[in-house]
């Protein structure tokens, strides 16, 4: 089973796979059949047991191919004849493959949830939550591809907080910690449910804003700023921070150009004192300080 042809099948409807599953458990019990009871198959029936539960996310659907495999033991007993073996003897030697591949659906549940769990933390900031640097890049790669498709703006805010490592001195790594906590709430709380506010390491945060003009990029940047300073001056003595704002006409080349553009205008922020946002358009003649 290979990664593309998993992604394949799990964008399928669910029945669809299954009844892709039951089509091999039928080639498999044909295989069976022909060569008779000297040949063992038992293990090749597990395959389109572990597909269809895998592809589906789905124990239930797991258990109806399991259900296949079962019938499967009795119907050949009846096509030959019970040639071979007898109604009950085939029940139970359905039943007790049928037990097996009950705890392999079991244990493949749990392995499922472990790799959703490794998947999530993988994607996710470990101090705030919110997305990491990771899962930013893979968000904001599809949507420069949007961008590119549509004709849509893109806008990216980037925020650093002004004098962070001052705090950590002062205050321990404790009291900065509870800042860069507080920061991610508020930067979560005022971006909308479009945007996607990440963690790219350090103080350094970004918030991207897809289908967003100029205009309505810098009240949203400018907002970021007051209620990020707010919150994260609540922990400890007063905090302000930096905004670079910068919005894209035309799509970037690649997420490393849009982190530049919003990253340099952040700087200009902080050479010029401080607790402010610097805004440029791609394609505009100038930045504009606000």
């Amino acid at each position: 089973m290979s990664g593309s042809l998993l992604e394949r099948l799990q964008h399928l409807p669910r029945p669809v796979v299954l009844l892709i599953g039951v089509g091999m458990i039928a080639g498999i019990a044909w295989l069976d059949a022909v060569t008779g009871p000297k040949v063992a198959l038992n293990v090749f029936y597990l395959l389109p047991v572990m597909l269809v539960a895998w592809a589906t996310a789905s124990t239930g659907y797991g258990l109806l191919a399991v259900l296949a495999t079962f019938l499967v033991g009795p119907l050949e007993a009846y096509g030959s004849g019970y040639a071979f073996f007898s109604l009950p003897l085939a029940v139970w030697n359905a039943s007790m493959r049928t037990a097996v591949f009950c705890i392999v659906l079991l244990l493949l549940a749990e392995v499922r949830r472990l790799v959703a769990r490794l998947r999530e933390q993988s994607l996710t900031d470990e101090l705030t939550g919110i997305a990491n640097r990771r899962a930013f890049g893979l968000v904001a790669g599809r949507e420069i591809e949007r961008s590119r498709r549509y004709a849509h703006q893109l806008s990216l805010a980037y925020l650093d907080i002004d004098g962070f490592k001052a705090v950590n001195d002062r205050r321990g790594h404790a009291i900065g910690d509870r800042v860069l906590i507080a920061l991610a709430g508020a930067a979560s709380a005022t971006a909308r449910s479009v945007d996607t506010v990440a963690r790219l390491g350090g103080d350094e945060f970004v918030v991207l804003m897809p289908e967003t003009d100029e205009c309505a990029a810098l009240p949203l940047a400018d907002r970021l700023r007051e209620a990020c300073s707010q919150a994260a001056g609540a922990c400890s003595e007063p905090v302000t921070c930096s905004v670079g704002v910068v919005t894209y006409a035309q799509p970037p080349r690649d997420v490393e150009e849009l982190l530049a553009g919003a990253d340099a205008l952040m700087y200009e922020a902080k050479a010029a004192g401080g607790d402010d946002v610097r805004q440029a358009s791609v394609g505009a003649l100038e930045g504009r300080a606000f």
